[in-house]
């Protein structure tokens, strides 16, 4: 009796570990489906979600491109052609991204092979427009906070023009094609154009934040002389709101920027990085503590990742809300377009006359009621 009791025993454990085993496997395969439609799930909202932002990103590009071609309250500046080479390369950035992305809402959209093969070099030159060409606006807000009446001089902004069209873009576009030439490169052009302006672009940023800290010296010093001058408050006011429209992307567009330079520390530094012992301590001993909290740097780099995509597909959008907030004639301009020509009628005067011309178009004129009130008018 015990044995068969034993025996009935050890039958009913293998049994019930079978039934268990089973109910398990049934268990986990539930779960990864489950977890798999969730995921599909957040997939699809987030492609909604790029394809809605991408759609209204391009209304909002193409009505900052009107505004630099057309706008009567804006100056022929560099200001003016920086918005406009952001406008028109942002609606190209889109169409790309939209088309390449981890999200992308319509990921067949573009079938050009060239294009399909050269997907990143084309995110790398639409994203090194910006601060490309923002290092060229900061030269010119410099010279123009200390002698505003230059932007008067055809010459002047001439110059600028010339910087910021036919050149920078001859250059970028000349970076591109260069991957298919047949010519072996040190590095990829474009992406090294891009490391190089975001670096530049970051070394002005500060460059510039000190210059404001200078400029506003220079404003005390004009509001308290009696002698008369062209740079008036507005003319600081635009100093100091220029900073946090370059801050703001540099910020943004960090992340991308990691991204892009690991491929070229990894290629050309890393072996520069272990010898100097920044990760391992003095000397690449591995027995000296490190300089860098690697955690830290982890956690940071992973919540880097993880925002780089937002990052990359709101650039252009907040880039033009920043323009319109931050730079003065597009948003006169803007108000200008809203209200039908009431806000800030007529041209922009010259700087030196009569500016800011905020007037507003009065109720309509009065006409007479009788003929014979017509007769005598």
């Amino acid at each position: 009796m015990d044995k068969l009791f034993q025996s009935l025993s050890t039958e009913s454990i293998l049994n019930a570990l079978t039934i268990g085993q089973e109910y398990l496997k049934w268990k986990e395969g539930a779960k990864s489906d489950g977890m798999g439609n969730s995921a599909s799930a957040k997939q699809v909202a987030d492609q909604v979600a790029y394809g809605v932002i991408s759609c209204i990103t391009v209304g909002v590009l193409i009505v900052m491109l009107y505004m630099s071609v057309f706008g009567q309250r804006v100056r022929a500046t560099a200001v003016r052609w920086h918005v406009l080479n952001c406008s028109l390369w942002g609606i190209l950035h889109l169409i790309s991204y939209a088309s390449f992305a981890e999200k992308a809402p319509w990921p067949n959209y573009i079938t050009n092979q060239n294009w399909r093969d050269t997907a990143r070099q084309v995110e790398c030159f639409t994203r090194s427009v910006f601060p490309a060409g923002m290092v060229f606006v900061y030269l010119e807000q410099i010279i123009l906070t200390i002698a505003p009446k230059l932007a008067n001089s055809i010459v002047f902004n001439a110059i600028f023009f010339i910087l910021l069209i036919p050149f920078l873009n001859g250059l970028m576009i000349f970076l591109y094609y260069a991957h298919f030439m047949d010519i072996v490169w040190w590095y990829e052009p474009i992406d090294l154009f891009n490391l190089a302006t975001y670096l530049i672009f970051t070394t002005f940023t500060f460059i510039y934040f000190l210059f404001c800290l200078f400029g506003t010296c220079l404003c005390c010093a004009t509001m308290t002389s009696k002698k008369p001058s062209s740079r008036t408050t507005g003319t600081f006011a635009d100093m100091w709101l220029l900073f946090p429209y370059g801050l703001i992307p540099s910020i943004m567009y960090g992340p991308s920027f990691g991204m892009t330079s690991v491929s070229f520390a990894m290629q050309h530094l890393l072996t520069w990085v272990l010898e100097s012992g920044l990760l391992t301590g003095g000397g690449g001993s591995s027995s000296g503590g490190s300089f860098i909290d690697m955690n830290l740097l982890m956690q940071v780099a992973t919540n880097a990742i993880l925002a780089m995509p937002w990052f990359v597909l709101l650039f252009p959008l907040v880039q033009s809300i920043l323009a319109l907030v931050c730079l003065r004639m597009f948003r006169e301009q803007f108000f200008f377009m809203i209200s039908c020509g009431r806000i800030f009628e007529g041209k922009r005067a010259k700087i030196g006359m009569t500016e800011w011309n905020v007037t507003s178009i009065g109720p309509p004129p009065l006409y007479p009621n009788s003929p014979s009130e017509k007769q005598e008018a």
